[in-house]
């Protein structure tokens, strides 16, 4: 009989290659569509929500131009495989979505979606106590990339606000009153350090900072994590009237001041997170456009014109062409530095 102990190594080598080539062609096609999304002025109102927003309390501002966008791109082939990881923030992605959908055109078959996802996310989550507060957790079991072995499961500040907004939205609609007391909880791991399993810490500075990847000793402080989760909290705080909601966005408000924002910022773009490196990333030239957008809604909600001289600042770095042209050749840099990453992975 041949021996076919070879054919094992070859199928892995296969396998391992069509799966690179999959996760290549993902890549392509979410720059293609983040190439869409900052086309639109980040800066600018969201006319056909802003006025439902305030009759319905909420201000979250990840809505694409056309609703039904999110749907039909976590539902195409080229994001299934990461479709299938269930990654909460898709479902809440696609949530809101659904969310949208009714409430400006009154689609039933959304609402009903909107609702059964809000339950999905309702059954995924877990109330479990932290430092002695309860608290409504999504846990995260995945370990992340590039980031040392860590505690699992853990906390993402993002998910919390998001999933507090969903729910706080879940209510309003449907009046249970399970939807609201778990978006309360939700804002709960924002009263608690991460060492002890939630989700706030503090940036270099010293100012609270409410995680995205909660990781005790390993906290780069994800500026676009930290502003959506006080976008999700903000929904909770005036969707509900909730008081510990208020005071979480309070003192998370309080942490952009000029001279935090002053870390996030190079001259040319802004920076995914607090690092000693200023140069650009490949994440910049998308993140620099969202940051914009955050502040923009985050100065709305408070009124606060500083917010918005930054979100100008920021939107200016998006959009005008030296500045893009600078961090186009520094993120060109920084694939050249990490080329044998891209390629033995």
């Amino acid at each position: 009989m041949a021996n076919t102990n070879w054919l094992g190594p070859v199928l892995e080598t296969r396998a391992a290659l069509a799966a690179r080539l999959v996760d290549g062609m993902f890549r392509v096609m979410r720059w293609r569509r983040q190439q869409r999304l900052i086309a639109a002025d980040p800066v600018a109102l969201e006319p056909r929500i802003e006025p439902r927003a305030r009759a319905l309390g909420f201000a979250h501002v990840y809505v694409a131009d056309e609703t039904g966008e999110t749907q039909h791109w976590l539902r195409s082939p080229a994001y299934a495989a990461e479709a299938a990881k269930r990654d909460p923030i898709d479902i809440c992605h696609l949530a809101i979505d659904q969310f949208h959908a009714f409430v400006e055109h009154g689609d039933r078959a959304a609402r009903d979606g909107f609702v059964a996802t809000a339950q999905t996310l309702l059954d995924m989550g877990r109330r479990v106590t932290l430092a002695e507060r309860l608290c409504f957790v999504m846990p995260h079991f995945d370990q992340v990339e590039g980031y040392a072995r860590h505690n699992k499961p853990w906390a993402n500040a993002m998910v919390q606000g998001w999933i507090g907004a969903v729910f706080a939205r879940a209510y309003q609609l449907t009046g249970d009153g399970r939807f609201a007391e778990a978006a309360s909880l939700a804002i709960g791991p924002c009263f608690v350090d991460i060492a002890r399993g939630g989700v706030r810490d503090h940036e270099r500075t010293g100012a609270v900072f409410y995680e995205k990847y909660a990781f005790a000793g390993q906290s780069r402080h994800v500026l676009n994590g930290f502003m959506a989760s006080l976008l999700g909290i903000w929904d909770v705080a005036r969707g509900l009237g909730d008081p510990g909601a208020h005071e979480a966005f309070a003192e998370g408000v309080a942490t952009l001041s000029d001279r935090v924002l002053a870390t996030y910022d190079n001259g040319y773009s802004s920076l995914y997170d607090q690092t000693d490196d200023k140069r650009a990333t490949p994440r910049c030239a998308f993140y620099t456009w969202v940051h914009a957008r955050q502040l923009a809604a985050l100065a709305r909600i408070t009124g606060d014109p500083r917010l918005l001289r930054w979100a100008n600042r920021w939107r200016e770095y998006s959009q005008a062409t030296p500045h893009r042209v600078r961090t186009t050749i520094a993120c060109w840099s920084y694939r050249a530095r990490n080329l044998p990453k891209y390629v033995f992975g």
